[in-house]
């Protein structure tokens, strides 16, 4: 029997526990590869300039998705199964159905999961470090994910990277997906007393160059409202 979406979100207790790292990517994989592809399958929302960038992006995640799976499965464990998702937010994007029309909503959202797909792999990089292979492969997704949000950004007309704790123009219940992200300080070391530090742009150029991670909870909080 597969494990319960809530017993997945839930089960943060030990910090070895490498599957449930798995797990919880798998449902990040779950939600990316079904907003693309219901995106794709949409007529006359994606304009066809930007297809082929879509595209691949939909490609890609159906791969994380499978490549989860069968690492889960390999590990003698039954993937989670595939929830419904809300892309309404529970009525927070009211109205939204990739529709025709609808192509600035589904570029924001596209940003907000790709934006909050980065943080989230970043935050449980440290759990894996018992298990190498499963550590390598997650930052194999991890620096693509990246790629995707970059891209994503730029169809927005914004830059490639967050800057400080910005959302942007997205709507305010996403706010949680750039909290935390204008840290002004890596290792110890105050970003202000670097040499050239003020030259390069001060606190929020700092900040840019560093991306900081989401805590599972953080990131639980964030995907809730698109999960029916």
């Amino acid at each position: 029997m597969a494990p319960s979406l809530t017993s997945v979100l839930d089960s943060a207790s030990n910090p070895s526990d490498v599957l449930d790292v798995l797990q919880f990517a798998l449902l990040l994989e779950y939600l990316e590869a079904d907003f693309y592809q219901r995106g794709m399958a949409a007529s006359n929302l994606i304009p066809t300039a930007d297809r082929v960038v879509f595209g691949t992006i939909a490609e890609h995640e159906a791969v994380h998705v499978q490549a989860l799976q069968a690492v889960i499965s390999g590990k003698g464990a039954t993937p989670i199964a595939k929830p419904t998702f809300d892309y309404t937010a529970k009525g927070a994007l009211q109205g939204f159905a990739f529709a025709s029309g609808q192509y600035e909503t589904f570029k924001a959202l596209a940003m907000a999961f790709e934006d909050t797909g980065v943080r989230a792999y970043k935050g449980q990089a440290a759990r894996l470090i018992s298990d190498k292979a499963v550590l390598s492969a997650a930052l194999s997704i991890h620096s693509v994910e990246a790629r995707h949000a970059a891209q994503v950004r730029r169809l927005r007309g914004k830059k490639g990277w967050i800057v400080g704790n910005s959302r942007e123009d997205l709507p305010a219940f996403t706010q949680g997906i750039y909290d935390g992200e204008e840290l002004a300080s890596q290792g110890g070391v105050a970003l202000s007393s670097l040499p050239g530090f003020s030259a390069n742009g001060g606190v929020m150029a700092a900040t840019e160059a560093f991306d900081e991670p989401l805590t599972k909870e953080q990131v639980t909080a964030i995907v809730m409202p698109f999960l029916t």
